[in-house]
């Protein structure tokens, strides 16, 4: 499991990246119950193997594409 988080314009956001045996362990269900209790927005991406870094850097890379194109 990996987890990033985030706070844009006063609202928090956290993703979590995780397998498919990850999202059923009681820890996992515990830890999204308690981000959201703490009013986070809170994204899932579900895997079937452990690639997190190729998700990760994705994710990175359409975020700056995002930003490049506001500004």
């Amino acid at each position: 499991m990996q987890i990033t988080s985030c706070e844009l314009s006063s609202t928090k956001y956290v993703q979590i990246f995780l397998t498919k045996d990850e999202v059923e362990n009681k820890e996992t269900k515990d830890l999204i119950r308690q981000y959201k209790k703490q009013k986070y927005k809170v994204a899932l991406f579900i895997s079937g193997k452990k690639n997190y870094p190729e998700l990760l850097k994705k994710i990175i890379e359409k975020r700056v594409e995002t930003i490049e194109d506001v500004c």
